[in-house]
């Protein structure tokens, strides 16, 4: 019998961690199934009670959606999609209102909505008001100039509301986003962002040969600062250590905060001889040159350059050596680690 967690097969893990993680991808494939079971009540209806034009309508739109559907599972490509659903949308509206009458404006208004959900902002504004004018100069969906205003002020209102709910939406998002990869105590990178970033410069070193090096750095004597001048000036020390680091380094570059007093900085585009340049520099620099309550603030730091068939865990394995032993040299020291023979007795640099 297989364990609980092998149960299912591979592809429904899969597609379920998908749903976990990515919202656009789940709120395309969850309104296409929806869309497909309701609109296929419709279509089979239909073709019982002999109404062929509007039953190969309604299958249309149930195949249309389907491939979206399924192009969105395979490929993950969920802002095609979701341009591709929305545009579907507003022509299974429109010619819903014009076969159906009056009844198909009832849909048309479920469609400004979800337009909004389906892709950008700005790009379902621009479908829902074609949606709108089209309906409103379709003489045969109203009988006077006063349902005409009426449908485009509710369908205005509706397109609004839509567009102020998916900009908040988005801003929420991405302040969710922050909180799930920031430490809020240093505002650096946390573990996730960390190991998502370790992971991808392994991927593209396999891949694509990009060079790419870390360094593994640990405050020294900062449980003393915790122990003699309380938590919230180590707080401090933390914040000040990490905006000073931040300060020295690129723009491209990742600092992360690994565990207490230790961070993680990533060096995309390194090789040996430009980490060891970058990590002198910044040890040189940064190190002793903050105040803590006790006096200058020193680091312990160990650098490694990844290498061919390693992963990211190695990989931090080896600048965590690499640190342990700066620390037991003596701290305020720098040991680099360029190639699988210095793995053994790294060479140190002292500032």
């Amino acid at each position: 019998m297989n364990r609980r967690g092998n149960r299912y097969p591979g592809w429904v893990r899969s597609l379920s961690d998908r749903f976990n993680q990515d919202f656009h991808f789940a709120l395309i494939v969850s309104f296409g199934l929806l869309a497909i079971v309701a609109v296929s009540g419709f279509a089979v209806f239909r073709f019982l009670t002999g109404a062929w034009a509007g039953a190969a309508i309604n299958s249309g739109i149930v195949l249309a959606v389907a491939l979206v559907v399924i192009y969105t599972i395979r490929t993950g490509n969920t802002a095609r999609a979701g341009l591709v659903f929305a545009i579907i949308n507003v022509v299974a509206c429109i010619a819903s209102s014009v076969v159906f009458g009056r009844t198909g404006i009832l849909w048309g208004f479920v469609g400004l909505w979800i337009n909004f959900l389906l892709t950008h902002r700005r790009i379902a504004l621009g479908l829902n008001l074609i949606l709108i004018a089209v309906l409103a100069l379709e003489n045969q969906l109203f009988e006077s100039v006063v349902e005409v205003l009426t449908y485009v002020i509710t369908a205005g209102l509706v397109t609004v509301f839509g567009f102020i709910f998916a900009e908040r939406l988005d801003s929420q998002q991405r302040k969710l986003e922050i909180l799930a990869s920031r430490d809020p105590l240093t505002q650096a990178g946390n573990r996730r962002s960390m190991k998502q970033d370790l992971a991808e410069a392994v991927e593209n070193f396999q891949q694509g040969g990009h060079p790419c090096a870390l360094m593994l750095l640990d405050l020294d004597h900062f449980k003393a600062i915790n122990d003699e001048y309380g938590h919230e000036a180590g707080d401090r020390v933390l914040q000040d250590f990490a905006r000073t680091i931040r300060q020295h380094i690129r723009a491209g570059d990742g600092l992360y905060r690994f565990g207490g007093e230790e961070f993680v900085l990533l060096f995309p585009g390194a090789g040996p001889q430009v980490a060891e340049e970058f990590a002198s520099q910044l040890h040189r620099i940064t190190s002793g040159v903050l105040e803590g309550p006790a006096g200058p603030l020193h680091f312990s730091a160990g650098v490694a350059v990844l290498r061919a068939g390693e992963t990211w865990e190695q990989w931090l394995g080896r600048a965590d050596k690499a640190m342990y032993k700066a620390k037991k040299s003596g701290r305020n020291r720098l040991e680099i680690i360029s190639n699988p023979r210095e793995a053994a007795d790294p060479a140190g640099v002292q500032s």
